[in-house]
């Protein structure tokens, strides 16, 4: 199973996710130096292809985990090694598919590196870290809001068209000799399934290593209206995918002793946002770090930011609890349970079939293979209430309808 059994050995893993420019990088960098002065042994690693991480640091940095404070290590991620080593059979196969269709070499050396891949395994490297046994926590600091969803989501859909590939491998032995008699086509072949199936073993790998109890999300926003916005979108769209977040940050709120009217009526307006963070994110602790009048650079600087961020909680507790999917049994009959914080009810689209349940929330779509208890039910309905999309199935195994819509 690997990343240490799923995290077994309760190694915590904190994923800082936020829009680009609202403080993320520092938050994470800040929290990994106060939790390593009360002795755990933490490294902080950067997929934002930004590399601003050893900025914040006030030092250089590598793809090699270095010191930067006693018990706390820092690295910023390169996936281009870790995707070589994974994707060369797969990627070769590809390219020589692109070469068969009239591509030159080059153009099907580009065309072959899917958008985002690079960034999926410098993601994965999380696990090799989970996995070394050196440290108690890894704290990551993703790369920009969008870009990061869509990382997290690409393990279950490159895993579910994997599958799909291993499925149809006796098909494609069947017709392959027949299409090498109509020309030179290259057929992938058991080594490259072989290749398929450890590609999908390392991306269910991440999977499993980010949904599990001890690693959560914390999104960091300023305490901005079109921020905000984005963050609730952001923590619905987490929340669809399984992914638990256990805290918000609110960075940059303006001091509260502050010296003319403009400023004032600023913070004043950062107030009225702060107060609908909190009334908007239910079940999450609100952190809250004020703007500095100094830059924070360095490891001093960043630890005494930590200390009243934090507030006296440890940086590394579960600050917030988020419900996972769950099937529980309602009046009519079995009902299956999933969390969609801030998700507004006319952007919700269920439908059920062949055993999945086919999501969409707003942009974003999702499909569900149904627990066990509920193979062989009908969906009878669907509703959104307070933050959880329930969707309720028949009472009876093999009913007539098959599909519901929210």
């Amino acid at each position: 199973m690997s990343a240490r059994e799923a995290q077994g050995s309760g190694t915590r893993v904190i994923m800082f996710m936020g829009k680009g420019g609202v403080g993320k990088t520092t938050v994470a960098a800040a929290s990994a130096i106060l939790a390593a002065e009360s002795g755990q042994r933490v490294v902080v690693t950067s997929t934002d292809p930004a590399h601003s991480l050893g900025d914040v640091l006030g030092r250089r940095i590598g793809s090699v985990p270095v010191q930067v404070t006693p018990g706390c290590h820092a690295q910023q991620l390169n996936g281009r090694d870790r995707l070589e080593e994974s994707w060369a059979e797969v990627g070769g196969w590809v390219r020589r598919a692109f070469g068969w269709a009239g591509l030159d070499d080059l153009e099907a050396q580009e065309l072959m590196l899917l958008p985002g891949l690079e960034e999926l395994f410098a993601l994965a490297e999380v696990t090799s870290l989970v996995d070394s046994g050196r440290f108690d926590t890894v704290i990551v600091d993703c790369a920009p809001t969008a870009e990061t969803l869509r990382l997290l989501t690409l393990p279950e859909v490159l895993g579910f068209y994997l599958d799909r590939f291993e499925q149809q491998r006796p098909l494609r032995r069947a017709v392959s000799e027949t299409v090498r008699r109509l020309g030179d086509l290259p057929i992938a072949d058991a080594q490259i399934a072989g290749a398929t199936r450890r590609l999908a073993d390392e991306l269910s790998g991440v999977r499993r290593l980010l949904s599990a109890d001890t690693t959560s999300v914390r999104l960091v926003m300023t305490p901005e209206r079109v921020v905000i916005a984005e963050t609730r979108r952001t923590h619905t769209a987490l929340g669809l995918h399984g992914y638990a977040t256990d805290a918000v940050v609110v960075n940059r709120l303006l001091p509260e002793h502050v010296s003319d009217d403009f400023t004032a009526r600023w913070r004043s307006a950062q107030l009225e946002r702060l107060d609908e963070v909190r009334e908007g994110f239910g079940g999450v602790d609100t952190l809250i770090a004020e703007m500095s009048p100094i830059e924070p650079i360095g490891a001093g600087t960043l630890a005494e930011m930590a200390r009243v961020l934090y507030d006296g909680r440890e940086p590394t507790a579960v600050l917030g609890t988020s419900q996972p999917m769950s099937v529980v049994t309602g009046a009519d009959g079995p009902e299956l349970h999933l969390p969609l914080p801030n998700a507004d009810r006319g952007e919700v689209d269920v439908w059920a079939g062949d055993g999945e349940i086919h999501l969409t929330v707003g942009a974003h779509r999702r499909n569900l293979l149904l627990p066990d208890a509920l193979h062989g039910r009908s969906v009878v309905g669907a509703s959104l209430s307070d933050g959880t999309l329930v969707i309720r199935f028949d009472a009876d195994v093999d009913a007539e309808r098959d599909d519901g819509d929210a």
